[in-house]
Order: C-alpha cells, then structure tokens, then sequence
C-alpha cells in the first residue's frame, strides 16, 4: 500500500540581498544533517533509517557522520548535483530496504558559494537542505515527481512541489516552507564568505584536540548521550566510561539529553584577541561570539559557543535550540560540534 513521503528543509536564519545564505559555520553537512534533525524530531519514523541517499556535493564527513550525529548505522550512497539525480533516488526510495526500515534522500545547496552563485529561482529561499523520507519499505505505485525534471536545483524543485502539492495528499510537509526569504538576520555577506574558508592547514595552539579523542566523545558532543550510574544514581556528562560519583564504570545506562529548549545560566562575550587561534579567521571575519553555560536536564550542563546571534541577543534565562555546526579548522578538516542558537525553532506543521 502506498503512503505519503515525509518532507522536511533548513533554512539558514541569515538574509543577504533578498535571500537567506548559510553562515560562516555552515556547510552541506551541517545543513543536511539539520533538515534530517528537524524532521525526525517533529515525526519521528516508526523504523530507524537504514540508508540515506545524499545528493550534490556533500564533505566526506557525511559518510560516517550521519550515522554518529543519529547514532544508527547507514549505508551511504551518494549521487550527482541536480533535481534529476534526486528525482532518480526518490523514485527508487523505499524498494529494497530491510522490513521494519526506513531510507532517506537529502541535498543541500548554498547557491552563494557556488561557481556562479546564481540565486535559486521560483520562490525558493536561497540556501536550505531539502530531506524526503519513507518510513519502512514501500512501493509508492502511482508517485509523479514531473517537477524535478527542470533545470533549476533540488530546493527549487522541491518548493515547486510544496506550492502545488495536491489536496488530500499523504505527502508531509515538516519545516519551514512558507517561510520569507528576506526576514532573516541581516548579514555582510562578503564578511560571512571570508570567514567560512579559512585555511584547513591551521595549527592549534590553544585547543587542540587528538581526532581519536574528538571521535570518542562524538556521541555526548553530537547528541548530548551522558550516562546514567544505576549503582548510584548519578548522572555523567560528557559521558567518560566511569560514574563521576562512586568511579563505578560496569553499570552505566547511555541516556540522551534534550537538544532544544536548554537554559543559559551563565554568559560571556569573546571579543578579538581573547579567542583560542583556532578561532582566529572567524573572529577576523565577523568579529567577537558569544559563549554560554546551559542547563540541558538536572546534573547535566554543557559550554556551548553561540551563533546566528548578535550581541547581548542570548543572556542568561535564555531559552536555546542547539544544531551541529563548524567548530574549526584542524590537521586539514573540519571539526565539528552542538552551538546555541538563540531560540528553539517553532514546532514544525504538517
């Protein structure tokens, strides 16, 4: 029996010209990963994704990444840029997956970094993910996807389809569709693509981090896991393999905290010069960030940098979502971790 495909988009919250771009401390993985995070939180799918189908140019870090970042095993399988590649994976999304698992297709494009940052076209936004998923195998006998035949890229399509989606469809629409391109918060953006390519041969000297260490604790810095000690009770977080309490290490619970909706209780402003120099070309860039001491549960807060904020925008009482973002620059890739930013996007309607 067929049913709908649940759709979900990102929309980058800065606006330049007219149209919204992605910040200094986003890339393609971050946006994907992002549409496929607000997606699944708003309906979560019946079964665990099995494979995501990632098309356009994607960083290497999403083949393992987005099995860390939803802490599931996936196969990966990758295609070329455009609508008629994404087209391709969505009329073969579903057939041959495992019973009791889910596939996904996501792309993300970021028109101002492009060859020819030609802006997309048919009321799309500008920057977003587009993320379209099937929960469990199925056929979808009778699906027409006749929009991304064009020549015009996937979040044009997409939103093609969003504006003349059919009534009575089974098609969920998660997201920020209707949202207004120009309404977002204004940014340089010749500022915004200076910082976002620096060097990816910079040199620690302040916070470095062995990538052994940074893959370790993937799971507390990407889905905030801390453990929970069931000799005392005690909660650990960032989770370290022993009970912060007793020292006890052989009967410990894996417990993901809440990503969205923390409490800052203490805040900071990092002004230039006070930055570790892994910071620098941001800094240089865009100016001085702000750093905040969240609550995300009882017994667990967490040091988060803040972004898509201005200053004094986010203090302590705050109300913040966080999503992946850039961290810096280390032994020639990204590093990548949780950011604040200043409010839990709104639930998402259907």
């Amino acid at each position: 029996m067929s049913q709908g495909i649940r759709w979900s988009t990102y929309i980058p919250a800065s606006t330049a010209g007219g149209r919204r771009v992605a910040a200094p401390d986003e890339d393609p993985f971050t946006l994907v990963a992002t549409a496929l995070e607000l997606g699944i939180s708003a309906t979560a799918p019946s079964h665990p994704l099995a494979r995501i189908d990632l098309v356009g140019d994607c960083p290497p870090v999403a083949d393992w990444g987005l099995a860390a970042l939803l802490g599931t095993p996936l196969e990966i399988t990758r295609h070329p840029a455009g609508p008629a590649a994404f087209r391709g994976a969505l009329e073969t999304l579903g057939r041959g997956l495992p019973a009791g698992r889910s596939g996904a297709v996501v792309a993300a494009e970021i028109p101002e970094r492009s060859a020819d940052g030609a802006p997309n076209r048919g009321g799309a936004p500008g920057a977003a993910a587009v993320a379209a998923w099937v929960d469990g195998a199925d056929e979808r006998r009778g699906f027409s996807f006749e929009e991304f035949g064009g020549t015009g890229g996937v979040v044009e399509a997409a939103f093609s389809r969003w504006r003349t989606r059919a009534p009575g469809s089974s098609d969920v629409w998660l997201g920020e569709w209707g949202v207004e391109p120009s309404a977002g918060r204004s940014v340089n953006l010749e500022r915004v693509l200076s910082a976002a390519q620096p060097s990816l041969s910079a040199v620690s000297e302040g916070a470095y981090v062995p990538r052994s260490r940074y893959l370790e604790n993937l799971p507390s810095r990407w889905r905030f896991v801390a453990e929970e000690c069931d000799a005392c009770g005690a909660r650990t977080f960032p989770a370290r393999g022993v009970c912060r309490r007793c020292g006890k290490g052989e009967r410990l619970r894996a417990t993901p905290l809440p990503t969205e909706g923390a409490t800052v209780v203490a805040a900071t402003w990092i002004g230039p010069g006070g930055q570790p120099t892994e910071f620098d070309a941001q800094v240089a860039a865009m100016g001085g960030y702000g750093v905040v001491l969240a609550d995300l549960a009882p017994g667990a807060r967490v040091t988060l940098q803040v972004t898509d904020a201005d200053p004094g925008e986010v203090g302590i009482g705050s109300r913040v979502g966080t999503r992946l973002r850039r961290l810096y620059p280390m032994e020639g890739e990204w590093r990548y971790g949780r950011k604040a930013v200043p409010r839990p996007r709104p639930p998402p309607s259907g």
